[in-house]
C-alpha cells in the first residue's frame, strides 16, 4: 500500500469513527439528554432504548466488531500460515478502528443509563480501550526497521556506529563532535 494510499485508508476510518459517533450522537442527542423518569414517555424510546431496533442493533453490531477485531488482529499476529496476507500493521490500524468504534456503539446501545454489573463491564471495556491507546502511542515509539521488525539495542547502536562513520567521512566532523551530537539524545 502506498504511502497516500495508507493515508486515505487511516484517514477513511478515522473518518468513519467520527462521522458514525456524530450521527448517532445528534439523532438520539434529544433522548440521551432526557431524563430517565421522562424517557419512555419520548418519540425515540421504542427505537433508541437498550432492546429498542437502533439501540439493540448499536449493541449487536458493536460487540461484533469488538470480537472480530480482535480475533482478526490475534489471529494475523499469531498464526504463521496468515502471515501473507498483509502487512501487520494495517491489520492494527484495522483493529484499532473496530475496537474504538464498536466500545462507542455499545455505549449508545447502553443510552447512558450505567448501574450494577452492566457498570463493572463498561468501566473494564473503557480500561482496555484506553489502554490500548497508551499501547499504540508507545508501539510507535520503539525503533522499526526496514521490514517493520523492532531493532535490538545492538541493532541501534550498529546504527549509530554506522551514521557516526558517515558523518566523519562525510563531513569531517571530529569524533569529539559527533559525542556531543549523540549526548543531545540523552535525557538530561
Amino acid at each position: 500500500m502506498g504511502t497516500t494510499i495508507h493515508k486515505i485508508y487511516v484517514l477513511s476510518l478515522l473518518g468513519i469513527c467520527a462521522l458514525s459517533t456524530i450521527v448517532i450522537g445528534l439523532y438520539g442527542s434529544n433522548y440521551y439528554s432526557t431524563s430517565l423518569e421522562e424517557r419512555p414517555f419520548h418519540p425515540l424510546y421504542d427505537t433508541l432504548k437498550p432492546t429498542g431496533l437502533a439501540g439493540h442493533g448499536y449493541g449487536i453490531i458493536g460487540t461484533v466488531m469488538i470480537s472480530f477485531g480482535v480475533v482478526m488482529y490475534s489471529s494475523r499476529k499469531r498464526v504463521r500460515s496468515l502471515g501473507s496476507l498483509g502487512k501487520l500493521k494495517h491489520f492494527l490500524e484495522f483493529h484499532i478502528f473496530l475496537c474504538l468504534l464498536g466500545p462507542i456503539l455499545v455505549v449508545y446501545h447502553t443510552t447512558f443509563k450505567i448501574g450494577g454489573l452492566v457498570a463493572v463491564s463498561l468501566w473494564s471495556m473503557t480500561a482496555v480501550v484506553l489502554s490500548g491507546v497508551v499501547g499504540r502511542y508507545f508501539y510507535v515509539q520503539v525503533p522499526k526497521g526496514i521490514q517493520g521488525h523492532e531493532l535490538s539495542v545492538a541493532d541501534l547502536q550498529k546504527e549509530n556506529t554506522r551514521l557516526a562513520e558517515y558523518l566523519s567521512k562525510q563531513f569531517g566532523l571530529s569524533s569529539d563532535f559527533i559525542g556531543r551530537i549523540d549526548a543531545l539524545a540523552l535525557p538530561p
